[in-house]
């Protein structure tokens, strides 16, 4: 499970600001670092997280409605916090709770000629795909990596909000100019990743997450901590949709030993359920 940071970088803090410059540094509600804190304790009283929760009844209601839809597919209707919190667990509860506290953060910020529906379709896929990998060849880590593919990206739609020179650089990225992460590091000597980091401290999430989240490892490096998340950054790739799923689905062939027939049904199933997370974000 993941364990909550108790403590910001002051320094990583005034980075953040300075590179997110004309944006207003988006905050996460207290009650999600009290939910996610009595979580993370040893003696954790589901209903005491319930509890918690129903005094911001907006995020109740998102859990809600994703809890309720194909993404998870209950047998019967969930129809309180209580229900929900039971039916997730305190692994993949709390990784809700921290995806749903990212969106709002992020949604509340203004970047015009962003495609931010986009950005969460194609945020959920990731997600979802990391969760079916996850169940077969990481469940211990399953809502973490849940996690972390969808808030992979995070930073973007940020930098296109503070950083006038950042659309010019996704647009570069999006006409096959390059990596992302180099042309990032040419222009401004950080990357999205970079910044994702520290959003994940300002925000006090798990140093664990922040780990996923930030790491660049090669998607098959035999040393690569988060081996399912960098597999599935890969439907991020600026490229149409046959093209992306034939990619992820060799990598996931190569990484797993699944087959890429396989592989193919996996992500077409992810996307599937992907859809309705995605509509829960914005």
């Amino acid at each position: 499970m993941l364990r909550l940071k108790r403590s910001r970088n002051g320094s990583a803090n005034g980075e953040l600001r300075s590179v997110l410059g004309q944006a207003e540094l988006p905050t996460i509600p207290g009650l999600v670092t009290r939910a996610i804190e009595q979580i993370s304790a040893p003696d954790c009283d589901l209903s005491k997280v319930g509890e918690i929760m129903s005094h911001d009844p907006g995020l109740a209601a998102r859990l809600l409605t994703t809890v309720n839809s194909a993404a998870y597919a209950p047998r019967n209707p969930v129809v309180s916090v209580e229900q929900a919190t039971v039916m997730l667990g305190k692994n993949h509860l709390e990784s809700m709770l921290i995806s749903l506290a990212a969106s709002s953060a992020v949604n509340s910020v203004s970047a015009p000629g962003f495609d931010l529906p986009r950005f969460w379709r194609i945020a959920s896929w990731r997600a979802m795909a990391a969760a079916a990998l996850s169940r077969q060849f990481d469940r211990p880590r399953s809502g973490e990596n849940f996690s972390a593919s969808l808030l992979e990206d995070i930073a973007v739609p940020l930098l296109v909000a503070g950083q006038p020179r950042y659309a010019t650089v996704l647009a570069d990225w999006f006409a096959g100019k390059g990596d992302l992460a180099k042309l990032e590091m040419a222009a401004f000597g950080w990357t999205h990743k970079t910044v994702a980091g520290w959003l994940c401290d300002e925000w006090a999430l798990p140093p664990t997450l922040a780990a996923a989240v930030t790491d660049s490892s090669s998607w098959d490096d035999p040393k690569a901590p988060y081996p399912v998340v960098r597999v599935v950054a890969a439907l991020s790739a600026p490229f149409d949709y046959p093209e992306v799923v034939a990619i992820t689905s060799e990598r996931i062939s190569t990484r797993f030993g699944m087959s890429e027939e396989s592989a193919v049904a996996l992500l077409e199933t992810a996307r599937r359920e992907s859809l309705a997370l995605a509509d829960s974000l914005q």
